[in-house]
């Protein structure tokens, strides 16, 4: 179920993370990029339900099963994203570059002393964001979310830059809710994830990647309240055949503000299908960026609708019985070894 993601205990020590960093910023990141094989071979192996999530992903994204190369690579993105995090809020000079595209509709807004919502994804990268807003103030975005999540990776993370912890807003309460409407009085980004729901929380459906999804309810609500325009947003991680990356940061307008009480729930349902579709069409342009390790439809095994039905639980991949090997797992394998 979705809301698993919630519930998992975080991976990993702050004694490990802390070392972690520090090795990141000595050895500079061509180095600790090396090292990122084998400990993204120990999470693969070790969370199969990870594996799981992913292939239902790739059979609702292209409709046919991925290769265990193909599952690797993805987790190994994951891997670089958020050692990429450590070199962004550093400032270091291993950092990627980024480019932006799409802010111009957004600074228009901003010029004219509105805030805006950036309804935002677990895809690719919000750090490259929240560093972009160093060397460009515009930028610079108050992120609400759920704080128990990861807490220790990010409270290792901030260390690098501690005012990055005073952008981040604790999901829920009136005093979270008076600072962000007080950041948009004054112009300012206000950053929410809209695509994970936790145990308990109101859904809504909406078409994604072909199969149904329910997304969370809760974002689209809070929008609705500040009454401030909408724009999908991403960064997204862009690798290149040599091996370098950038971060592509992405803006694309998805509604005005919400209209009085009587037309907000025909807004919302609007808001609501237009970012599944965005999502879903970002998802198709940088498919190994999305990074929701878990079966995003929740629909039960038995389903024929589900993606994957019928495929093995764990990784599998074909159906039972059958090796999720075949031919085009060699060229796919190449391919990812080719990458670092």
């Amino acid at each position: 179920m979705a809301e698993a993601w919630f519930e998992k205990r975080e991976r990993g020590s702050p004694w490990g993370l802390r070392v972690a960093r520090v090795l990141a910023l000595r050895l500079g990141r061509r180095t600790t990029r090396v090292l990122l094989w084998p400990i993204t071979a120990y999470f693969f192996w070790t969370l199969p339900e990870g594996r799981a999530g992913l292939r239902c992903y790739y059979e609702a994204l292209d409709g046919r099963r991925p290769t265990r190369a193909r599952v690797f690579r993805h987790y190994l993105t994951f891997a670089r994203t958020i050692l990429d995090r450590v070199y962004l809020l550093a400032q270091h000079h291993d950092a990627p570059p980024y480019e932006i595209r799409g802010f111009e509709a957004v600074a228009s807004y901003l010029d004219q002393g509105q805030g805006v919502i950036l309804l935002g994804a677990h895809l690719g990268s919000f750090e490259a964001a929240r560093a972009a807003a160093f060397s460009h103030p515009a930028l610079k975005i108050q992120v609400i979310m759920h704080t128990g999540v990861s807490r220790q990776l990010n409270e290792t993370l901030t260390v690098l830059h501690p005012e990055a912890r005073d952008s981040i807003v604790p999901l829920g309460g009136p005093a979270s809710l008076l600072r962000v409407r007080e950041f948009l009085a004054h112009g300012g980004l206000v950053g929410l994830m809209g695509d994970r729901t936790i145990t308990g929380e109101a859904t809504y459906p909406a078409d994604f990647l072909g199969p149904t999804a329910h997304f969370p309810l809760g974002p689209l609500r809070l929008a609705a309240v500040l009454r401030a325009p909408v724009f999908f947003f991403t960064a997204l991680y862009r690798a290149s055949a040599d091996g370098a990356c950038r971060y592509e940061l992405v803006f694309e307008f998805l509604c005005g503000p919400a209209p009085d009480a009587k037309a907000r729930d025909e807004w919302m349902r609007q808001l609501g299908a237009r970012y599944a579709q965005t999502l879903g069409a970002f998802c198709r342009v940088a498919p190994d960026n999305w990074f929701n390790f878990y079966d995003f439809w929740q629909v039960p095994d038995n389903d024929p609708s589900r993606p994957g039905a019928g495929r093995d639980p764990d990784y599998g991949g074909g159906p039972r019985g059958q090796s999720s090997m075949d031919g085009a797992d060699a060229t796919e394998g190449h391919s990812a070894h080719g990458e670092s």
